[in-house]
C-alpha cells in the first residue's frame, strides 16, 4: 500500500510532467533565484528553477536531501532554502568550495579578514617559479600570461599560492572566498580580471591589456555575495569533498530524497570547458592529463559500470521507500537511463522514466554544449 507522502509525490511528478512548471513565469527567467546562484558562473550548471520544482516535487520541509554529484551546488542550496537539510558530494576543490559557498553560513568579519591575509599576501611576495611555470605549460585557448595585465596577472599567481596554502574548501568562510575569485578570473563584464573573454570557459581573450585589482574586484564580489545570504533561512547543510565511487561520508544518513544530475554522456568535457579554474585550483599540466581518469564523466564513456556502487550506496544512505531521482542527458548517441536502469533495479524499484526535450534552451553564448537533446528523469524507489 502506497504511503500518503509517497502518493502525494507520484501526484507532484504528473504534476511536473504535464505543466512543467520551470518553464512558466517567473521561473523561466534567466536569472530567476537568489544571487547567491550566481556566486560563481559553471557550464552545465542546472537552472535554479528546475532545481526549486525537482526538491518541491520530490520532497517536503524537514526532509534530508542529497545531492552526490553536487557540482556548483545548484540543488542543494536550494533543497536548503527551502526547508530542507542538504547534503552535497563532489570530488573537486572547485565544485565543492562553489557548493559550500552557497549552503554555509558566513561570518562577515571572518571573511574580510581571509581578504586582509591575501592582501598582505601579495603586498609582501613574489610569485615562485614553479607557480609562473605552470601558468605558462597550461594552454589550451591561450596561455595563461595572456588573458591578463602584467600586473594582475602577478597578483593572480599570488592569489593562487596563497589559496592553495590554506586551501579549506569545506569551511564556510574559505569557500566563499575562493568561490568569488573563481568567479572574477575571467569574463567579458566589468568584474573581470582578465582581458576580454566569457565568463563561464575562457575562451581566447582579445581587447586590451589593462590593470585591475585582485582585491578591489574580489571585495566588491564578497560583499555582494554576504548580502545575497543575509536574506536567505539556510537549513544546516554541507557538501563534502568526497569521491562519489569511495566510501560516502558517514555523516550521510537516514536521506529522505536523493535528487542529483550527473553528467550527461554526450556533453562536452567539463574540466576542459573550465581549465582555468582547474589551473587555479591547482591543477598543473600532468594533472589535466591524469585526474580526469577517475571522474564518472571520463570512466562513463567507456562503460556504466561505475552505476553499480553509486546505486548501492544510494540505497545504504535512503530511508526505507525513499525516493532517487536521477536527471540525465539524452541524445542520439546514448540512452542513459536506459543504460543505467540494469544497475538501478538491483536496489530500486523503477517508478518512471520521463523524457523532456531541450532543444529550444538557450545556450547563454556557449558554441558547442554537446549534442544532447533531452533531459530524462529515472525515478527510483528504494525497495
Amino acid at each position: 500500500m502506497k504511503s500518503a507522502k509517497l502518493a502525494k509525490i507520484l501526484e507532484n511528478w504528473d504534476r511536473f510532467k504535464t505543466k512543467f512548471p520551470h518553464m512558466d513565469e517567473p521561473f523561466s527567467k534567466r536569472n530567476w533565484g537568489s544571487d547567491l546562484h550566481s556566486v560563481c558562473s559553471y557550464q552545465g550548471k542546472m537552472k535554479p528553477a528546475l532545481a526549486h520544482h525537482l526538491i518541491d516535487t520530490f520532497s517536503v520541509e524537514g526532509d534530508i536531501v542529497l545531492d552526490p554529484f553536487s557540482g556548483s551546488g545548484t540543488i542543494p542550496f536550494e533543497a536548503a532554502i527551502n526547508g530542507r537539510s542538504a547534503f552535497g558530494l563532489d570530488i573537486g576543490v572547485l565544485a565543492t568550495s562553489l557548493s559550500n559557498a552557497k549552503l554555509k553560513k558566513h561570518n562577515k568579519d571572518e571573511v574580510l579578514k581571509i581578504i586582509e591575509m591575501l592582501d598582505d599576501f601579495i603586498r609582501n611576495n613574489k610569485p615562485q617559479d614553479k607557480s609562473i611555470s605552470d601558468s605558462k605549460e597550461v594552454a589550451f585557448n591561450k596561455t595563461i600570461p595572456e588573458y591578463f595585465h602584467e600586473d594582475t596577472f602577478e597578483e593572480v599567481l599570488l592569489a593562487r599560492e596563497f589559496f592553495l596554502k590554506h586551501n579549506d574548501p569545506e569551511s564556510e568562510n574559505w569557500s566563499l572566498v575562493f568561490a568569488c575569485m573563481l568567479h572574477i578570473l575571467h569574463g567579458n563584464r566589468p568584474y573581470a580580471l582578465s582581458r576580454n573573454s566569457h565568463p563561464i570557459t575562457p575562451y581566447a581573450p582579445t581587447g586590451e591589456f589593462i590593470y585591475k585589482n585582485v582585491i578591489e574586484k574580489l571585495t566588491n564580489k564578497v560583499n555582494k555575495s554576504l548580502e545575497a545570504q543575509e536574506i536567505l533561512n539556510l537549513r544546516p547543510s554541507k557538501c563534502f569533498l568526497a569521491d562519489i565511487l569511495s566510501e560516502w561520508p558517514e555523516e550521510i544518513q537516514n536521506v529522505d530524497a536523493i535528487i542529483t544530475s550527473p553528467p550527461f554522456f554526450d556533453s562536452t568535457k567539463f574540466y576542459m570547458t573550465n581549465w582555468m579554474r582547474y589551473w587555479f585550483c591547482g591543477w598543473n599540466k600532468q594533472d589535466f592529463q591524469e585526474n580526469p581518469k577517475s571522474f564518472v564523466e571520463v570512466m562513463q564513456k567507456k562503460n556504466f559500470d561505475v552505476y553499480d556502487f553509486i546505486f548501492k550506496k544510494s540505497y545504504e544512505r535512503l530511508v526505507a521507500n525513499g525516493i532517487a531521482v536521477f536527471h540525465l542527458g539524452h541524445s542520439d548517441k546514448c540512452d542513459m537511463a536506459k543504460s543505467l536502469i540494469p544497475f538501478a533495479e538491483k536496489y530500486f524499484d523503477i517508478l518512471d522514466v520521463f523524457t523532456e526535450s531541450v532543444e529550444h534552451c538557450e545556450k547563454h553564448g556557449i558554441k558547442d554544449k554537446g549534442s544532447v537533446k533531452g533531459h530524462q528523469y529515472l525515478v527510483l524507489m528504494k525497495k
